[in-house]
């Protein structure tokens, strides 16, 4: 409505401006006589100028509304997806901690390089069941925020530690099933299997504060990491452009 009403005000200045410039020009006798050499020009110029600075600043407060709107359609698009997640991770809680106490009290395998397709674990079925469970969803959510359909960084806040708890207990399970399906080792050398499971691991030992992210390999008897600083990030990131495979 305030649109519509605008645009009339200005049709209305802008027609009461034109006639008065060809009224100056119009000679009313008893014949009209149009004299366009005393025609005022410069006066429709700057009319239209005028309209256009009104103009374009209306379109940049639209811009402006345009962009909020945006804004807060993305906010409301996280906040849905990021309730998604909570439900899925409080599904996952009892998964989740059968296998990370699987892992502390023997780990899947003692070394993950010696891990060989033959490999037999002392860990129970049940939780072998919770690893495939726990992995397969935390592939799908780092699928999600690798790619940005959900904020990496509010899932970062929330489940960071967990995240790479999860991974860290199931690393070795996750090497042993990439043999088992004849893929390679590494991500690097094109192992596909719980890839983004890895890849978003990876994010949150680059992104989590250096405190928490040692405290929680603390907790599995890991060592200490040292984060890379700035040039050696983007020869990683580089590095993991060149190698990555292409979704399908």
């Amino acid at each position: 409505m305030r649109k519509i009403i605008l645009n009339i005000v200005l049709l209305s200045v802008f027609v009461a401006s034109l006639f008065l410039t060809i009224s100056s020009a119009i000679d009313i006798s008893k014949e009209v006589t149009v004299k366009l050499h005393e025609f005022d020009w410069s006066g429709v110029s700057g009319v239209m100028d005028m309209v256009m600075v009104i103009l374009t600043f209306v379109l940049l407060v639209g811009l402006k509304q345009g962009s909020k709107s945006i804004e807060e359609s993305t906010r409301s698009r996280n906040a849905e997806l990021l309730n998604w997640a909570m439900e899925e991770m409080s599904a996952l809680k009892p998964a989740i901690r059968l296998v990370t106490d699987a892992h502390k009290r023997e780990p899947y395998s003692q070394v993950t390089s010696d891990v060989s397709v033959d490999y037999v674990s002392t860990w129970s079925k049940e939780e072998l069941q919770a690893a495939q469970a726990v992995s397969v969803a935390l592939q799908r959510m780092g699928y999600f925020a690798t790619h940005d359909l959900v904020s990496k960084k509010h899932f970062l806040n929330l489940w960071g530690p967990l995240y790479l708890s999860c991974w860290y207990s199931l690393e070795g399970w996750v090497k042993h099933k990439r043999l088992q399906l004849d893929e390679p080792f590494d991500i690097a050398d094109g192992a596909y299997s719980r890839l983004y499971f890895e890849k978003y691991a990876m994010y949150c030992e680059e992104k989590l504060p250096p405190l928490l992210l040692n405290n929680t390999r603390k907790q599995f008897g890991l060592e200490q990491m040292v984060q890379p600083k700035a040039h050696i990030k983007l020869g990683i990131k580089l590095k993991a452009r060149l190698t990555e495979k292409v979704d399908i």
